[in-house]
């Protein structure tokens, strides 16, 4: 009687540590989600540290210019 007392308290110490882990694993991930959310930039606001070179390469690769209109702005950027 006694061994089967001591198999079965065996596998709650093994549940309770198995469920410390657990928690303890959703705490960690909790808390890089949470700092990824909290340093990403607003939607819509250009990422900080951005220089206006930058966001005119960007918006060149995107299509959004044509090689005149970039020539022209990178040419005031320069200027300044």
């Amino acid at each position: 009687m006694m061994d089967g007392m001591m198999a079965g308290m065996g596998l709650w110490a093994l549940l309770a540590v198995v469920t410390v882990l657990a928690m303890l694993v959703l705490a960690v991930l909790g808390s890089v989600w949470l700092v990824r959310q909290l340093r990403r930039p607003e939607r819509g606001s250009p990422p900080t540290g951005d220089t206006a070179r930058d966001l005119l390469r960007r918006r060149y690769a995107a299509g959004e210019l044509d090689d005149d209109e970039y020539e022209r702005r990178l040419s005031a950027l320069n200027r300044h």
